[in-house]
């Protein structure tokens, strides 16, 4: 890569990083103008449109350039579903993500933050991202044996529930982080015993739903009316 083509990547970063910092602020993707993202970068507007079209075509890049990689990296490194033995798996498993979490606090954040928010191409950018990562966990469930029972229309219902479940739980464990990184008169042992708690309940929680599913049958009817 030349240098001139490592400063545009800088810079295509430097852009991304100015969304996120403003967003970890409190304020909506789709509240930000251009101008304050070219004043955290320290680029003139015009600078803007050689990396970009405009605002949603930053956020949706963010979204699958950055967050795309957080998420593959996580898949590759979950344990659940995967056709190995592992002791504590599912346990395992919820502590790395919730470490990830903890690692990359503004992707999360803005993952959560803008699932549902008001930018129509950083929303649907965001719920591909998310379909792509629940297939993959569908998938993975699909060579675990205590699985193979259940067809794959089901096994695909259960990795939904499980993303969303796992997403529920990011804004609080970054409350807990922030609290620990940034508050000098917190008591860190009050901290530590309330991620522990966090993490116990967390895992329970995956683990009732992993193991119901062990028992679940694809031919159980379900009926919406009488």
């Amino acid at each position: 890569m030349s240098s001139r083509e490592q400063k545009k990547l800088q810079t295509r970063h430097a852009f991304f990083n100015a969304v996120l910092d403003l967003c970890m602020t409190g304020q909506a993707f789709s509240s930000i103008s251009l101008r304050q993202v070219t004043r955290e970068v320290g680029v003139v507007p015009t600078a803007f449109y050689r990396h970009f079209d405009d605002m949603e075509s930053l956020g949706r890049a963010l979204v699958i350039e950055e967050l795309g990689s957080t998420l593959a990296i996580l898949s590759d490194s979950l344990q659940i579903g995967r056709k190995r033995s592992f002791d504590r798996q599912i346990a395992k498993s919820i502590q790395l993500f919730l470490y990830m979490v903890s690692d990359q606090p503004y992707y999360w954040q803005f993952l959560v933050s803008e699932r549902y928010g008001g930018s129509d191409a950083v929303r649907t950018a965001i719920s591909d991202l998310v379909k792509n990562h629940t297939q993959n966990l569908a998938d993975d469930l699909a060579l675990q044996p205590a699985f193979t029972h259940i067809n794959a229309y089901d096994r695909r219902l259960l990795a939904e529930a499980g993303i969303n479940m796992f997403f529920s739980w990011i804004i609080d464990w970054l409350e807990l982080t922030y609290t620990e990184d940034h508050d000098d008169e917190i008591d860190l042992n009050e901290v530590e015993k309330n991620k522990q708690l966090m993490l116990h309940n967390c895992t329970r929680q995956a683990q009732m739903l992993f193991y119901g599913a062990y028992n679940w049958k694809s031919s159980e009817e379900t009926r919406l009316k009488d």
